[in-house]
């Protein structure tokens, strides 16, 4: 497209500019630093969103060592249950720290007398009980598990 002088002037004798370069006229116009205030609103609710996923995913992990270290306490339960139970009667009756763990074991046993639909009496047989101390974080747990032994007497 060619301009040519007397298309770029006006009758009064003014150059005007075709329609396409006329400048339209701005119905709103945004304040300094506008932008750059979005960008900080926009930020502050990122950080904020990852703020939260974080606070998550520790209590999540808290929540984790908890369950592994209760899951620790009852496999210890069950060994020490084990092996106090295959002790002589007199022997049964005692009490162990796990150093690792920081759990302590503790059994006793007492004696049940049940009786049979015919009239006889049980005697030998025993309720051991062990219980399994230990603290988590500021709370002190304590878990238990109560057994029947058989344990005839020895002659």
């Amino acid at each position: 497209m060619k301009l040519f002088k007397t298309d770029l002037q006006s009758r009064s004798g003014r150059a005007r500019l075709p329609m396409a370069f006329a400048q339209r006229p701005r119905t709103f116009v945004l304040p300094r630093g506008y932008i750059l205030l979005e960008l900080v609103i926009a930020l502050s609710m990122f950080s904020i969103g990852v703020l939260g996923l974080a606070r998550a995913l520790n209590t999540s992990m808290e929540v984790a060592n908890i369950l592994n270290k209760d899951q620790r306490v009852r496999i210890g339960m069950r060994s020490f249950l084990e092996e106090v139970r295959r002790k002589p009667l007199n022997e049964i009756s005692t009490s162990t720290t796990d150093a690792v763990t920081g759990v302590t074991y503790t059994s006793s046993i007492e004696r049940i007398a049940l009786t049979t639909t015919r009239g006889d009496t049980l005697s030998d047989l025993y309720n051991l009980k062990v219980i399994a101390t230990y603290s988590v974080g500021n709370e002190q747990r304590e878990e238990s598990v109560d057994v029947y032994v058989y344990k005839p007497a020895t002659r």
